[in-house]
């Protein structure tokens, strides 16, 4: 055991000397991630760190499509920041319902999978989203709870965030009891360092009265977006408002 948390500390060590002392800006993102692949191969993936938490169990009985997950059940690749260290092209699985992570470790069956501990997850990347961990003591606000939020950065001090979340819906057919999960999403953004929610048009000019009208015709012209795609409608209103408040401070 001690042996393995030398290697581990070591990772870091000779990761960043490498990155620091060898590559260009342009490129260090990808020559980072070769690194770490390649070290981890050096360590043994199944030594990692990571592999750190209770296992896991599906215990919920669903039909067709429909899952407790984001998008699919199935493990996709994807990339972890935990404890500090970044894992690049590990197998994950977000259980939206439950706000666990679930990593397969390397060389392990897919019935085999493990729940990372939230507290020592910062951030990862799924299914072409950003997500990082908030905990409720950033801010104030009573809606913002500590979990998993996907981040979208409109720029230096302006952030939206959606808290991913499924309700429990329970059904009984001629086959026995399954279960629903409909999506129950929450919206914040972050702007000047301070955390708002967004659960009405009133809150969104509430925090950009300046924009009033802007923001009364976009929700105008964008009805029907908003009916099918409320996430979408959404992001594509923060990246209008984040546009026009540039215009405005200039």
């Amino acid at each position: 055991m001690a042996i393995l948390k030398f290697l581990n500390r070591l990772r870091s060590v000779f990761l960043l000397s490498l990155i620091c002392n060898t590559f260009t800006v342009n490129s260090q993102t990808q020559q980072e991630e070769s690194l770490h692949n390649w070290f981890d191969n050096i360590v043994g993936r199944e030594n990692l760190d990571i592999n750190n938490g209770p296992f896991y169990t599906d215990t919920y009985k669903t039909i067709g499509t429909n899952n407790m997950y984001l998008i699919t059940n199935k493990y996709t690749r994807g990339n972890i920041n935990y404890e500090g260290q970044n894992y690049y092209n590990v197998n994950i699985k977000y259980n939206i319902y439950k706000d666990e992570l679930i990593l397969n470790p390397y060389g392990e069956s897919e019935h085999i999978g493990i729940i990372l501990i939230q507290d020592k997850v910062n951030s990862f990347y799924i299914n072409d989203k950003n997500f990082v961990k908030i905990n409720q003591n950033e801010s104030s606000l009573a809606q913002l709870t500590s979990g998993y939020y996907e981040l979208e950065r409109l720029n230096d001090n302006f952030n939206f965030y959606i808290k991913h979340q499924k309700k429990l819906a329970k059904r009984i057919n001629d086959d026995g009891v399954y279960y629903n999960f409909p999506e129950d999403n929450q919206f914040f953004i972050s702007f000047d360092n301070v955390f708002y929610s967004t659960d009405s048009k009133n809150d969104i000019i509430k925090i950009f009265p300046r924009q009033k009208k802007g923001i009364n015709d976009f929700y105008s012209t964008h009805r029907n977006l908003k009916t099918s795609d409320y996430g979408q409608f959404m992001l594509n209103l923060m990246k209008y408002i984040n546009i026009s408040q540039t215009k405005i401070t200039k």
